[in-house]
């Protein structure tokens, strides 16, 4: 046996069972609960159960415990009372149902009820194992109309073995609690943060979500006044845990889930069976449903889309935006991108980095002075530091971004415009600073003053355009003021 599949009941062929359980290095999971029962001589079928020949049938489904001692197949075990808490019914017959609560400060795991079912036709036993009461370690009752809150020591890692339980009351009886995360990062399998509705903790006929690892919905709703939250960790490992908004909305409501980074959003309705549609600016690709609906159950049937920067394509405006994909959200594992920047013949091409961050020394963008893969290399780079200006000599550019398996950054964002031959770049205004010339023609000059209070901490006063080495370029690094 193995997987998650509960097995059917099975049957030994002797007087004894043999139970050999055997596990691996590499994961950790619930494991299993199993009850027996010792029965008396039965002529087994491959599906059911008869008596031998001549049994009195009226005393078809008895059994014997473990003492020997007769009993009723229609009557379950004692399931007994979890420690720290107290079982709710005491009849224990096929069908009958008993309920646990914890004591105060004690948080229950598992099932609220459970029901005694008949199984394989012969055997009595409870639909799930006894619960049990587990003392809580953090957590607050909280109320409306709204406020943030986080998990134990965030945004560093929590804390192992940890019970906490959040509550969180509307003040208006007649709303319902919207939450939203803005991190969200659990040791994936292991941890897991649990959302309910109502005030009953635990109950698993309540539960919304169970999140674990770092993807999450964009907003959860309540259908009552009431959410519950309950963080459980294991004693090993863990991450920077979450940090949690949440606010009063109105019934049947799904709650405003924004629009995309580049995206436009049609529709401006978030109650049941309202449909809001997207699409993305020019040059962005949509990654997700184009659609999302309200449901009944005050959640939207999907997360709203992204828009991306395409990993493949050519840029012919005179002046534009490139993005590394998913920017500044981070752009994933496995990439291999390549852009090209053509202008027109005789012009060539200036690039601005606006914010750069890349995994260091295993992701990488390569600029190269034109449009074959051997084109010469302007300027490979990695790592957190924001490249310098880059300037082209001809009229195309290809960049080349590749990241591995593992691990990413925010990426970059770089701006690029064109200019003609005998011209430099427009070196753009410091921050800090005023600068003062407009014409970037061969043989024209610039000055930069720095703001009152702020110093020069990189270049001249004055910068010039003019020709070294064949190229038309500035005399020296474009000021800055710091």
């Amino acid at each position: 046996l193995s997987g998650m599949n509960i097995p059917p009941p099975v049957i030994s062929n002797k007087n004894w069972l043999r139970l050999h359980f055997v596990t691996d290095s590499n994961h950790r999971y619930r494991g299993f609960s199993a009850h027996y029962q010792v029965k008396k001589a039965i002529d087994f079928k491959s599906r059911g159960f008869k008596l031998f020949p001549g049994k009195d049938n009226s005393n078809k489904f008895s059994i014997l415990n473990e003492g020997g001692i007769k009993q009723a197949s229609n009557l379950c075990p004692d399931p007994g009372e979890p420690e720290n808490g107290k079982r709710i019914g005491s009849d224990f017959s096929l069908g009958a149902t008993v309920q646990f609560s914890c004591d105060e400060d004690y948080v229950l795991q598992g099932s609220k009820s459970i029901t005694c079912q008949r199984i394989a036709e012969v055997f009595a036993a409870w639909s799930d194992h006894r619960p049990v009461c587990k003392v809580k370690t953090c957590g607050s009752n909280l109320q409306g109309p709204g406020g943030t809150f986080t998990s134990p020591n965030f945004p560093f890692q929590y804390d192992s073995n940890a019970q906490c339980v959040w509550v969180i009351t509307a003040i208006n009886t007649n709303k319902v609690i919207q939450i939203n995360f803005e991190e969200f990062d659990l040791e994936i399998g292991y941890d897991t943060l649990t959302i309910g509705d109502g005030g009953e903790v635990g109950d698993p006929r309540t539960v919304l979500q169970v999140l674990t690892g770092s993807f999450v919905p964009d907003l959860i709703v309540s259908m009552s006044s009431q959410m519950w939250l309950h963080l459980q960790t294991d004693e090993s490992v863990g991450s920077i845990g979450f940090k949690v908004n949440y606010k009063e909305i109105e019934k049947e409501s799904c709650g405003d889930p924004g629009t995309p980074l580049y995206g436009i959003r049609e529709g401006d309705g978030f109650s049941n069976r309202d449909v809001l549609r997207f699409e993305c600016q020019f040059g962005f690709e949509l990654i997700g449903e184009k659609s999302i609906i309200c449901q009944e159950n005050n959640q939207w049937s999907a997360n709203i889309p992204i828009c991306i920067f395409p990993c493949l394509s050519n840029f012919t405006a005179p002046m534009g935006t490139v993005l590394s994909p998913d920017y500044p959200e981070g752009y994933g594992n496995n990439l291999n991108c390549i852009w090209m920047i053509i202008s027109d013949p005789g012009s060539r091409i200036h690039l601005s980095f606006n914010d750069f961050d890349l995994e260091s020394q295993f992701d990488f963008l390569a600029v190269k002075d034109g449009d074959s893969p051997d084109s010469p290399i302007i300027g490979t780079f990695t790592g957190a530091e924001v490249p310098s200006h880059l300037t082209s000599n001809g009229h195309i550019l290809r960049l080349e971004f590749q990241a591995d398996h593992s691990m990413s950054g925010r990426g970059f964002n770089i701006t690029y415009n064109t200019f003609g031959h005998n011209e430099c770049p427009d070196p753009g205004v410091p921050i800090n600073a005023r600068r003062f010339g407009d014409n970037f023609q061969l043989g024209s000059s610039i000055s930069v003053i720095c703001e009152e209070g702020f110093i020069k901490t990189q270049g001249t006063e004055t910068i010039t355009c003019m020709l070294m080495d064949g190229k038309v370029m500035w005399s020296g690094p474009i000021p800055k003021c710091g």
